[in-house]
């Protein structure tokens, strides 16, 4: 809870204390029982969009099991709370061990993060053990203390496209990949390119940068447009750009539309 929310709950609290203190001392018993219902009303509204989501997410941040979830479908609630919408969203979840699942849940969100809940997203999420339908976004990368996703196994990818491999073979893997984006890159031509499809590989490079796999429908000026798929690490704060529907910047091989490569976003 931001500064700018407490600050507005505390002076929603002042007022209406005014307010009954001035009631009592009118004998407006009937505006009283109005207050009343007011208050009942909005602190079932607070409870279920504010404070049961955050008692949530506090508890699973230290208990939860970390791992990843792709955004299936999202919808906004029509509800704000402090400029932040929340959204409705159904995701499906990959858990460390077992089958995927669907799941619903309701989340308060950045009005500057919406890019990154967009269908086919892939976002971190923390699971509880003892009941997996509930669930929180992980902003913050924890993973949970009960072996969340850089816990339970460290030498495996646990999700994703590369789920199984070793964090080793990952890793080679990567370096071969980078190699041949480097080579693209020094040669091949620029161009626009939407993102129709983002899937994190399961892994992060230097710190919290994801390796991820990425769908793109490629925009040449003198060709007709063509599908591409492309494998590279981008940095954790360029994440929302390379949301489905983002325009990014890619170079190719004029003669090998298979060799396609990030250049910006």
């Amino acid at each position: 809870m931001n500064a700018g929310m407490i600050i507005g709950l505390i002076g929603g609290g002042i007022g209406l204390l005014v307010a009954i203190i001035a009631v009592l001392a009118t004998g407006a018993w009937p505006a009283l029982i109005i207050i009343i219902i007011v208050i009942g009303i909005m602190g079932t509204v607070f409870w279920r969009v504010l404070f049961k989501p955050m008692m949530v997410s506090s508890r699973l941040s230290k208990t939860g099991i970390g791992t990843t979830a792709k955004v299936v479908e999202v919808n906004d609630t029509g509800v704000t709370v402090n400029n932040s919408p929340q959204i409705k969203l159904l995701l499906e979840v990959y858990p460390p061990n077992g089958q995927p699942y669907l799941v619903e849940t309701k989340q308060l969100i950045s009005r500057l993060q919406t890019s990154m809940y967009q269908p086919g997203g892939i976002i971190p999420v923390l699971i509880d053990p003892d009941n997996k339908d509930m669930i929180s976004i992980d902003y913050e990368g924890k993973g949970g203390a009960s072996g969340g996703f850089g816990n339970t196994n460290p030498d495996k990818v646990l999700t994703g496209p590369w789920a199984g491999m070793s964090k080793q073979d990952a890793e080679r893997k990567l370096f071969d990949i980078d190699a041949r984006n480097k080579e693209i890159f020094s040669y091949g031509t620029s161009c626009r390119a939407i993102v129709t499809k983002y899937t994190w590989l399961g892994i992060y490079v230097n710190g919290q940068n994801p390796a991820v796999e990425l769908e793109v429908q490629v925009l040449p000026s003198d060709r007709p447009a063509f599908q591409a798929t492309m494998v590279g690490v981008i940095m954790e704060q360029s994440v929302p750009k390379y949301q489905v529907g983002e325009e990014i910047f890619v170079k190719y091989d004029t003669n090998n539309t298979s060799k396609v490569t990030i250049e910006h976003s």
